[in-house]
């Protein structure tokens, strides 16, 4: 090899180390990238089927604890029987109104103070959840005696106040949905008018050319 060709030959290794370089840093960058999306999706993922969980769990804890107070009150006599029956009416109440009010503020944001309400109302029936399980498994039957009728008069005020936000937010969708009925017949009569007026107008100038 001549000494002339050395120098354009040590050039082209150079180039092609640069080269490969170049191709190795993009290729690394590319798959530095590729782990950062599938990381990113991954977590997504998981903070999304967390989010779905979370928002579930309390229901299907409600439905578990529903179902054993249900069956706690057909097996249990007495005031332990008759605090599963209050847990479990208390429950269904807060339950119906709760889906009631989900469906309505999806659509009404006006009804966020609603929201609110039962919330401070989820609080008060959870605590006395907790003292009617309580109750459940006291074996006393004189303080079982004692306490029932305090424990039904919390338990009924509960279910009306959820009954009373229930039936309230009923209304008020049947008041909108009849408003808006009547505001619909009264564009459709305003429609109609102005279609036969136009017709007549169609008929008028029809005659004046013939």
């Amino acid at each position: 090899m001549a000494l002339a060709d050395v120098p354009a030959t040590t050039d082209s290794l150079a180039d092609g180390a640069e080269t490969f370089g170049v191709v190795l840093g993009a290729g690394v960058l590319a798959c530095l990238v590729l782990v950062g999306v599938v990381v990113g999706l991954i977590t997504m993922t998981r903070r999304a089927v967390r989010r779905r969980i979370d928002r579930h769990a309390p229901r299907v804890r409600g439905l578990v604890e529903d179902a054993t107070s249900k069956a706690r009150a057909y097996t249990l006599t007495g005031g332990a029987g008759e605090a599963a029956r209050m847990r479990g009416s208390v429950r269904r109440s807060l339950d119906q109104t709760r889906r009631v009010l989900e469906a309505g503020y999806a659509q009404d944001a006006q009804l966020s103070d609603a929201v609110a309400l039962l919330r401070r109302l989820d609080e008060f029936a959870k605590a006395l959840d907790t003292d009617l399980k309580l109750v459940e498994r006291e074996p006393d039957r004189d303080r079982v005696a004692r306490e029932l009728p305090g424990l039904k008069d919390r338990a009924d005020r509960i279910e009306h106040a959820a009954a009373s936000l229930r039936w309230a937010v009923q209304d008020r969708e049947r008041h909108l949905g009849e408003d808006e009925l009547d505001r619909l017949g009264t564009d459709v009569e305003r429609e109609a008018a102005a279609l036969r007026a136009h017709a007549d107008e169609s008929r008028s100038e029809s005659k004046r050319l013939t």
